[in-house]
């Protein structure tokens, strides 16, 4: 056996040779890759990347041998109309997406998507939402994902609405054990469409907090899993914290209104919570005290504060205080303000119409398409 060192304890000269060798070809490899790589150029004149840029989406696609396949794909992205400021987000987020086949990998799943319904423009929402999208596999992430939401959503169409709501990945790492908490509280399956077509980032959150707004919304005003505003009171409660919670009671209680009043409103219409507290002061002002309704009456018909003072409320009261006053109305405020615009023109304003004067009749119309 050859020792590398001599017999007087000294390296050998040919352990010296094959190191000084060795570390040659490191100092050589080193050197090479120091030169610039011929795709920071191409990714400064194509897409006028910055250098630093360049540099970095470059180190992720070293063994390319030429720009032919990263200009292939930039041409199909461009021809979905999608934005050189968009195309750049999209290379910088995922440079992987340059080393994709645009025959096997992005016509492929482009298709499957606009088979699902999505349109064109529909599409550059999406991959600008989350261009992850563009790497992860058809057939073990993208399909199954599709399957698995049609199970639980029903149809195409939904699983459109709800991915158009939020980002592609609403399914995420939290999404199954979601749905199966939700199942657990005995939220029907009718429910949990209802829940994440109002809103899909409900069940992309921790299981942890889910089940806490579960809880809360049940324990503090009674709105269960199996009641008909379930799915409205957990996404009031999803989107507000406690301390936004806190100060929305306070509005109800700077106008009188006691304990057993806001449990009432909120849970017979908790998405009033949702709004500021700006236009909660407003809609309980002219309620309370320009027309002299009380928490009582206003609590149990909370859908009035839903509306937009200025363009329901407020025009249709005109027309319901004039029928009042002349005794051809039996209707009650809030049900004159839950009808559509359809049906209030129908069988509010055109039924008495010869009641009413024209400037109030013309002004209740115009804006109705009948």
């Amino acid at each position: 056996m050859h020792s590398i060192y001599s017999s007087h304890g000294r390296i050998s000269k040919h352990f010296k040779l094959i190191t000084s060798s060795s570390s040659f070809l490191h100092l050589l490899n080193f050197s090479t890759d120091l030169q610039p790589h011929f795709m920071v150029d191409y990714l400064i004149t194509s897409l006028k990347l910055s250098k630093p840029e360049a540099v970095s989406v470059s180190t992720k696609v070293r063994h390319l041998k030429s720009p032919k396949n990263s200009q292939l794909v930039i041409d199909f992205l461009r021809n979905y109309n999608i934005s050189e400021s968009e195309i750049k987000s999209i290379v910088l987020s995922q440079p992987n997406i340059l080393l994709r086949s645009v025959d096997k990998t992005l016509v492929p799943k482009f298709r499957v998507l606009s088979e699902l319904g999505f349109s064109a423009q529909d599409l550059v929402v999406v991959i600008k939402r989350d261009p992850n999208i563009l790497v992860r596999s058809l057939h073990t992430s993208i399909i199954p994902t599709i399957n698995l939401l049609m199970k639980i959503l029903g149809s195409k169409e939904n699983i459109v609405k709800a991915i158009k709501k939020s980002h592609w990945p609403f399914y995420g790492k939290y999404f199954r054990t979601n749905v199966l908490l939700l199942e657990r509280y005995g939220v029907s399956s009718k429910d949990i469409q209802r829940v994440i077509l109002r809103n899909p980032r409900l069940v992309t959150q921790s299981p942890v907090r889910l089940e806490a707004k579960i809880v809360e919304a049940e324990r503090e005003f009674g709105i269960s899993p199996g009641s008909s505003m379930f799915s409205y009171g957990l996404s009031a409660f999803c989107s507000l914290n406690s301390l936004n919670l806190r100060k929305k009671f306070e509005v109800f209680k700077s106008f009188g209104w006691c304990d057993s009043d806001i449990f009432n409103i909120v849970n017979r219409q908790p998405l009033c919570l949702t709004h500021s507290e700006e236009r909660l002061k407003k809609g309980l002002s002219f309620f309370m005290r320009e027309l002299g309704y009380t928490s009582l009456w206003l609590s149990t018909r909370g859908c009035l504060l839903m509306y937009s003072l200025e363009k329901r409320v407020k025009p249709r009261y005109k027309v319901y205080i004039v029928l009042k006053e002349k005794g051809v109305l039996a209707k009650e405020l809030h049900s004159v303000m839950c009808l559509s615009d359809a049906d209030f023109v129908k069988n509010v304003v055109q039924r008495y119409k010869e009641e009413m004067p024209d400037h109030l009749y013309d002004s209740s119309t115009k804006s109705i398409n009948l």
